[in-house]
């Protein structure tokens, strides 16, 4: 069945009424149109990058707006105009701190034509970093409005392409006055006067701290002049005009138009050496595996569109019927319909059910209302594939005959039924990729047939809550006073006599040092890679993330054992020393050692979907498979 439109649920505000900049549609546009106030009268520091990422933030106003619209782009083409390597590791604390810096970029004053006004006012008035979509949304302050929409009078047109080369924030800065000044120089150039600069204006206007003429000359005009003359529609130069004894107060500049045909030629030079660049770069962006910004109280989300590929938003999870709905769209139950059998579709409906119950399911972590260790990991599916249709359908058989009718046998249904579909949540590549994934057998169908009367639905009052389960033992930050007695603990909870004597030679020489490797990470204090994560002598972030392995395995030998196997010494350097592009093969050890131990449950997912197939890849059916066992070894 089609699933229901979704209602408005949009606050009442202006939001409605603002037009939408997408990157896709306007990133393409390369005029600014700029006041005069703004440009010679605003006093800012931004950096380089920050300069051209305004520019191109401004660009995106098209004459016909009457509103400043809310900014959207993609986090890789957001850090691309920053100037930052998205293809780095660290991507999400890249990006809070690019934007943080430019929230926090006072405007400190612009003078209004025809008053003693002064405004103070920063570049923008909200930011949103959704992770779940990988979009940014920016939203300019009021302020800017007089300066950027609907210019009659006293503006500035320039491209912005010919910042593009621009090495020096000074450069940019007096391009921008060059432009703004251009008419009044060539008004002045035919009465025979001059064009004049003050240096102390025009420091305020650069944002320099110059003390001396010299450094002034050097660092900013000289630079200027090399990276305008030759490479713009325009000429700069200047000459002393005005001393006092020594010091240079002021000087006269030219601004000559260069011709058009010329300053065509240098667009389409520029133009074409960007797109060369951009072209050896075309590696798809990851999320990052470190760095959230989940406890971030300053973050928005995204305006909401209920379609399949959509990640929900945490709020649902205090609205039961529009979590029901929305999941219903995500698991697209029309076309369910079309390739399940009655019993996994009614499968559907039951974990839709108790999704809605998840969502909204009290916990240390509650965002708006909603169950933020949950919403967290159906996002993550959803984001990556697309919806949920691909997880329903590779679940539902399962559920049917086993898990539901199992769930229905226990003293407290619940707390199985949320742990398993927490647990398949997590394991979606079992599901999704149709590998690794156990048939059942004809005898497990017909023992779980026996195991209880059938049940019309899952109702809450048809559930007793079990008993909290014993906390299992854990890694603590005492564990990691020294390396020693950090290895001492990885050892115990790894099992790691047993766990050596079923590897080959190959893998006890990659789990002795997977281990050492582990004690490091678990310990490691780096300056501005590990603030807020340590306790005591312990990286908490790597020693959470094992804990959280063992709360779930009871302990670390799977994920060691995961790590030995694939790391094989005997064929995994020589693999490593065979690539061309690999210079340091220990640094691709320690940094794939270092993401498993953050992303322990995407290792153990791949490791077991290689461990069921056999050599042509079709799933093997292992006799010894249990899954009710691997539910309740949870």
């Amino acid at each position: 069945m089609a699933p229901k439109k979704q209602p408005n649920t949009q606050r009442p505000d202006d939001t409605a009424l603002t037009p939408v900049a997408t990157y896709s549609a306007r990133g393409n546009q390369t005029i600014v149109r700029k006041s005069n106030d703004l440009i010679q009268n605003a006093m800012y520091s931004l950096t380089l990058s920050q300069q051209k990422l305004m520019l191109h933030i401004f660009a995106m106003i098209k004459p016909s707006d009457t509103e400043l619209p809310r900014y959207e782009m993609s986090i890789y083409e957001f850090l691309k105009l920053c100037g930052v390597d998205p293809h780095n590791g660290s991507m999400y604390k890249q990006v809070k701190k690019n934007i943080e810096d430019i929230a926090n970029a006072k405007v400190q004053w612009i003078r209004l034509a025809g008053t003693q006004k002064i405004t103070m006012f920063r570049w923008l008035s909200s930011a949103t970093i959704d992770e779940g979509t990988g979009k940014i949304v920016l939203t300019l302050d009021q302020s800017l409005k007089p300066h950027l929409i609907q210019l009659k009078e006293f503006y500035t047109t320039m491209n912005i392409t010919y910042t593009l080369p621009m090495k020096s924030q000074y450069s940019i800065k007096i391009y921008e006055l060059c432009k703004s000044y251009q008419n009044l120089y060539l008004e002045k150039k035919k009465k025979g006067e001059p064009l004049v600069w003050s240096i102390e204006t025009l420091k305020k206007q650069v944002d320099c701290n110059a003390s001396n003429w010299a450094h002034v000359r050097r660092t900013v005009l000289d630079k200027a002049k090399s990276e305008i003359n030759g490479k713009t529609d325009i000429l700069f130069d200047y000459a002393v005009y005005e001393k006092d004894r020594q010091r240079v107060i002021a000087i006269s500049v030219t601004i000559e138009p260069v011709d058009k045909q010329v300053a065509d030629q240098k667009l389409n030079e520029i133009t074409k050496l960007r797109s060369k660049r951009l072209r050896k770069k075309t590696t798809a962006l990851e999320v990052a595996e470190t760095g959230t910004l989940d406890d971030d109280p300053n973050i928005l989300t995204l305006d909401y569109v209920s379609v399949p590929e959509t990640t929900i938003p945490y709020s649902y999870g205090a609205t039961p019927d529009l979590m029901a709905q929305e999941l219903g769209v995500k698991a697209e139950l029309d076309k369910l319909a079309l390739v399940l059998t009655p019993e996994e579709l009614d499968a559907v409906h039951v974990l839709i059910d108790a999704m809605v119950r998840m969502a909204g399911a009290p916990s240390d972590k509650m965002i708006d209302g909603g169950n933020a260790v949950f919403f967290q990991t159906v996002n993550n599916v959803i984001d990556n594939c697309k919806g949920l249709r691909r997880w329903f359908e590779g679940v539902a058989g399962r559920y049917a005959a086993k898990v539901i009718p199992t769930a229905r046998t226990k003293r407290a249904p619940m707390p199985y039924l949320y742990k398993s579909i927490m647990n398949d949540l997590e394991d979606y590549r079992l599901y999704v990729a149709d590998i690794g994934v156990e048939e059942l057998r004809e005898e497990d169908v017909e023992s779980a047939a026996h195991q209880a009367p059938p049940v019309p639905d899952l109702l809450e009052a048809d559930f007793v809550e079990a008993e909290p389960d014993a906390v299992p033992a854990q890694l603590t930050p005492d564990d990691a006073a020294t390396k020693k007695t950090m290895i001492a603990a990885l050892e115990k909870f790894s099992d790691y006599e047993n766990l050596k004597a079923r590897l080959s030679g190959g893998q006890q020489e990659a789990l002795e040092d997977i281990v050492q490797m582990t004690a490091y990470f678990c310990r490691r204090n780096v300056k501005g890679k590990d603030d807020g994560m340590i306790e005591g002598k312990a990286n908490m972030q790597f020693v959470g993330s094992l804990n959280r392995v063992i709360a779930r395995y009871g302990d670390l030998s799977s994920l060691f054992e995961a790590l030995a196997v694939t790391m094989d010494y005997d064929t995994y350097w020589k693999e490593l020393m065979k690539n061309p592009r690999i210079k340091n093969p220990k640094l691709v050890f320690q940094t794939e050692v270092e993401k498993a131990l953050l992303m322990p449950a995407a290792v153990l997912g791949e490791f077991r979907a290689r461990r069921g197939q056999d050599p042509l890849g079709a799933p093997v059916r292992d006799k010894d498979v249990d899954w009710l066992k691997a539910f309740e070894e949870v």
